[in-house]
C-alpha cells in the first residue's frame, strides 16, 4: 500500500511540474514566474483531492481485467477527468490535461516494474495508443463544448473619452438609476464625464476584454486611442445598505503611449477618483428602491 501511494505521489509531482513548467515557458517573455507557481500549486492539489482517488478507483476496477486493462484504465481517466468541469467549470479543460499526464505517468510506472526486459507487441502499443488518443481526445472535446460558452463570453464596451482627458477611467456599475448605454453593434457605449467616470445601471460584464476606446471632441467626432495608451486597471466592488456597486477602472494617456505604459502605470498620471468618492459626488449612499 505505502508503495502504491509512494507511486501516486510521484505522478503528482510529476504533473504539477510538467504543468507549472510549461505555463513557465509562456511567461518566460514577462520574466515573472509567479503564474506558473500558483498553477503547480492548484495543480499538485487537485492531483492529491481528485487524482489520487480516480486512480485508486482505476487500479480496482481494472485489477481483473486482463490485455485490455490499458484502454479500461484509460476510459476511467478520461471520464473522470471530463466530469471535473462540474466543479471546475472552464477549468475542467485543464483537468483532462492533467488526468492524462497522471495517467500515462501510471502507466509507464507500472510498466517500468512489471515489464522488466519485455517489449510489448507492437499491436497491443498501436491499440493501447488509439484507445487513449481517441478517449482523452473525446473529453477534451467535450470539455470545451461545456465550458465554450464561458471562453466566449466578451466584455464587448466601447468608451467614449472627452478628447486630451489622461488619467484614470471608471465604470459603476449596478446603479439603479443610471441611464443605459447606448449600443453599436455588440458593444455597450460609455460616454464618460470630465471627471473620468460614468455610470451604468448593468451589471459588471464578464469574460475576455474586448473593449475599444475612443476620444471625442465637443461636436463629436471620434478618435480611436491605440491600446498603448491603454493600461487595464482591474475591477472592485463596495457595498452599503445591502446593495453592492462594482467598477471597472483603466488608465488613459495620450503623452505616455507605449508597451511600458501599457504593463505598468507612469506615478505621474493622475488617479482620477475612486469608486467611493463616486459614490460620494453621485449621492449613492443611500439608493433608491
Amino acid at each position: 500500500m505505502n508503495d502504491m501511494f509512494s507511486t501516486k505521489l510521484k505522478s503528482v509531482l510529476l504533473v504539477s511540474i510538467i504543468l507549472g513548467g510549461f505555463f513557465l515557458l509562456l511567461e518566460l517573455r514577462t520574466g515573472s514566474a509567479s503564474f506558473s507557481i500558483i498553477v503547480m500549486i492548484y495543480a499538485f492539489i487537485g492531483n492529491v483531492v481528485y487524482g489520487i482517488p480516480v486512480s485508486f478507483l482505476s487500479d480496482f476496477a481494472t485489477k481483473k481485467i486482463g490485455k485490455n486493462r490499458f484502454i479500461f484504465a484509460s476510459l476511467i481517466y478520461s471520464v473522470f477527468g471530463f466530469l471535473s468541469f462540474i466543479l471546475l467549470g472552464e477549468l475542467g479543460i485543464f483537468a483532462v490535461i492533467c488526468s492524462l499526464l497522471f495517467f500515462l505517468s501510471e502507466e509507464w510506472q507500472r510498466m517500468r516494474k512489471h515489464n522488466r526486459g519485455l517489449k510489448p507487441a507492437k499491436k497491443m502499443i498501436v491499440t493501447n495508443t488509439l484507445s487513449t488518443v481517441i478517449l482523452f481526445s473525446l473529453a477534451l472535446f467535450g470539455s470545451m463544448l461545456v465550458s465554450g460558452p464561458l471562453f466566449e463570453k466578451h466584455t464587448n464596451e466601447s468608451y467614449l473619452i472627452p478628447k486630451g482627458y489622461e488619467g484614470e477611467v471608471r465604470v459603476v456599475y449596478n446603479v439603479k438609476d443610471a441611464p443605459s448605454p447606448e449600443k453599436s453593434e455588440d458593444y455597450d457605449v460609455y460616454r464618460i464625464n470630465e471627471k473620468g467616470y460614468t455610470l451604468s445601471p448593468l451589471p459588471e460584464r464578464e469574460g475576455i476584454i474586448n473593449n475599444q476606446y475612443f476620444y471625442i471632441d465637443s461636436e463629436g467626432h471620434k478618435e480611436k486611442i491605440d491600446d498603448t495608451c491603454i493600461n487595464i486597471g482591474g475591477t472592485d466592488g463596495i457595498q452599503m445598505d445591502d446593495y453592492e456597486y462594482y467598477s471597472f477602472y483603466f488608465t488613459v494617456t495620450n503623452t505616455h503611449c507605449g508597451e511600458t505604459f501599457s504593463e505598468n502605470v507612469d506615478p505621474t498620471i493622475p488617479r482620477g477618483l475612486s469608486l467611493e468618492a463616486i459614490i460620494n459626488e453621485e449621492g449613492l449612499e443611500k439608493p433608491k428602491y
